[in-house]
């Protein structure tokens, strides 16, 4: 469907972690980063034993050490509102995910492709490195992580190297549609700027078949005739809802194809 946008309906089943993993609600009081980040961990995996997505090895260990570090900078650096919870930390790794665990068959094809060895990735405004930490651990994709942000950026640049992730490059600056060159598979941005700037910024990089992947909130207006402006073709969107502590956050992805895809 090229020029339009297709909306795909509310996926029903909730995503949630293991009831036996009662302690995060004691998460406030956790001071503590290594057990911070193993609890983080706990729920990752619970979420993943009932989820369809298959990371590859090696992914809960590399997140453990992510959620320690998200901790340990928290402390000085304003990277994500409660870096002591291993809640709402494992909410945002599971989120990262979220949009390729639920996606329809299509879509999750394509994302899967953008996501495999050798082919290349942008996280437009990477803050605290969601998605695009999470991403870079899941799959062999190589990831230009991009943060204006010099304190964010060197937080990325330290976990990217404690997680071992040699498929992920930092770069601190500001982007534009004018600074990106037209070569990436894959374009993804979470709660970044104005909505037509990321169209902008991500239609100017990606190569002939490359796909941008949105993640917006459930309220979120998607703003389709500015994302067509500048060439964004063949929208799907869909929704699904993530676990957050005793409730759940509905949220949606939409996927855009660049022009002459």
């Amino acid at each position: 469907m090229r020029g339009t946008v297709r909306f795909i309906g509310e996926v029903s089943r909730e995503t949630s972690v293991p009831a036996d993993v009662t302690y995060l609600k004691h998460a406030a009081t956790i001071t503590d980063p290594a057990a911070i980040a193993a609890r983080a961990r706990a729920a990752v995996a619970g979420w993943l034993a009932e989820a369809s997505i298959r990371p590859r090895a090696g992914f809960l260990e590399r997140i453990e050490r992510m959620a320690a570090m998200l901790a340990f900078w928290g402390a000085h650096t304003n990277l994500t509102a409660h870096p002591n919870d291993p809640e709402e930390i494992a909410f945002h790794v599971i989120d990262s995910l979220a949009p390729l665990a639920f996606a329809p068959a299509e879509e999750r094809a394509a994302l899967e492709g953008a996501l495999a060895a050798q082919a290349a990735a942008l996280d437009i405004g990477a803050g605290a490195g969601f998605p695009g930490l999470v991403l870079a651990a899941a799959f062999e994709a190589r990831f230009t992580l991009v943060d204006s942000r010099r304190k964010r950026a060197s937080y990325l640049e330290v976990a990217a190297r404690e997680m071992n992730l040699s498929n992920v490059v930092v770069e601190q600056r500001r982007m534009s549609p004018r600074s990106v060159e037209p070569r990436f598979d894959l374009v993804t941005a979470r709660a970044f700027g104005l909505l037509a700037d990321v169209y902008a910024i991500a239609a100017a990089a990606l190569g002939p078949r490359g796909i941008f992947l949105l993640y917006a909130s459930s309220s979120q207006h998607l703003d389709v005739p500015a994302a067509q402006a500048v060439g964004l073709l063949a929208a799907a969107t869909w929704s699904y809802r993530v676990a957050h502590g005793p409730h759940s956050a509905t949220r949606t992805a939409a996927l855009w194809r660049a022009r002459g895809s």
